[in-house]
Formats: structure tokens, sequence, C-alpha cells
């Protein structure tokens, strides 16, 4: 199959796991449009325990909460998809403002896809913890405005045999010790990849459009249907 210079570039990004077999076929975009429109309902809804998660924190409500996030990461903040398209500035400020309950694989993963990004996230993380220069401090006043106990969070990555050491090592979680809301395809970005691969047809070309319809909107409106039966 040809191959567009988007896919070529998520190949490259992807390698690190192409290379250990933890990935054996890449999507196409058209597989990943479709992945991203089913998943995204699950990213963006609160889950249950949103609110338990941020309790404690003054800036725990999420009206409070988001403008915060905005000032810190941009635009890039409201950004859906798989994350490969995100900056490593945004990602590293996302893991640092938005509190990740249990080990953040997906977003960790991006920052695998990175070249040295875990050891940069470590050296971010590190610093905002030691309020190594002004703007460190700063962050580190912030991070405690939106996430109860945000020290405790930081050390969760940094410290010896942490997340960050766990992802070096290519030591992610099943599916079964991550977001317990969240369906196994979209716990990680190794997963995703494979299901989008899996799932969904590889072109556009040959489907009646109708159908094709049909078929997106079934995949934008699952989560709603599945919070509508519980």
């Amino acid at each position: 199959m040809h191959k567009t210079p988007v896919d070529l570039d998520l190949a490259q990004r992807m390698r690190p796991f192409l290379e250990r077999g933890l990935l054996t076929r890449m999507p196409t975009t058209w597989q990943l449009i479709q992945g991203q429109l089913e998943m995204a309902p699950y990213v963006v809804m609160p889950d249950a325990g949103d609110r338990s998660r941020y309790q404690g924190a003054p800036f725990a409500h999420p009206l409070l909460r988001t403008p915060l996030l905005f000032s810190q990461i941009g635009w890039e903040h409201f950004r859906v998809g798989h994350g490969l398209h995100s900056s490593m500035e945004a990602v590293e400020r996302h893991l640092a403002y938005v509190y990740h309950e249990g080990f953040p694989a997906f977003d960790l993963q991006i920052v695998q896809t990175h070249e040295g990004g875990l050891e940069r996230l470590r050296a971010f993380f590190d610093a905002i913890e030691r309020g190594t220069s002004e703007a460190h401090r700063r962050h580190r006043r912030l991070t405690s405005l939106v996430i109860p106990n945000a020290s405790a969070y930081r050390k969760a990555f940094i410290e010896p045999g942490g997340w960050i050491d766990r992802a070096l090592a290519f030591d992610y979680p099943t599916a079964a010790e991550t977001a317990a809301f969240l369906r196994p395809e979209f716990t990680d970005l190794v997963s995703f990849f494979s299901y989008c691969a899996e799932a969904f047809p590889a072109s556009p070309g040959g489907e009646r459009v109708d159908r094709m319809l049909s078929r997106i909107g079934s995949l934008a409106t699952r989560r709603l249907r599945e919070m509508a039966i519980r």
C-alpha cells in the first residue's frame, strides 16, 4: 500500500514499539480518523471518578480548573486524538497539570515517541519539585491549585522504579490495571493503533456513502449509548 508522508512520519514516531514487536501493523490515516472519532467521547466526557480525584485542590471544579490548564498548556489542551501531533511541551504540561489516576500509559507512550522524551519529562518534573527556577516554582504553585498533593503525584513519575522508569523498560500495565472507565483499546497508544489497524476499513474507497455515514455516526455515539444503557 502506498504510504502518505503522514503515514511515514507516524511510523517513524512509533518505531520504539514497532522494533520491539509491541506494534505489528501500522493503521492508515483513514483508520486513525475513525478510531479517534470513536475514542473522543471517552476522553472528553468526565468519568465517574473525576470529582473524587481532584477533591481537596483549591481549583478542583472544572470551571476553575479548565482556564488555569488552558493558560499553561494553550490551545493544545483541547486537542483530541492520538496525541502524536501535540508538541512535547504540551504533553509535559498536560501530565504536570492533569491528574492521572494510576499509570498514565497512553501519555507516557506519546512521550516515548519523542527522542529522549522520557528523560526530558523526568527533568521537567524534577525541576518543578526542586523549584530550580522561578518558572518551575510557578509551576509548583499552580499545579498545587489543581492537583491534591501534587508533590506526591510528581514523585510517582520520577522516583526510582516509578512510572518513567517503568516506561523506559517498556513495562506497561495491562488493560485490567488501567482506568476502568476506558475500553481496553483506548488505554494506551499501542493498543489504540493496533485496534485501528484491525477494526476499521483502510480507506473510504468502495464503501457506499450511506453505510459509511451510518458507521461513523455509530462510532461517534457509542459512548453515549453505553452510558444510556447504564
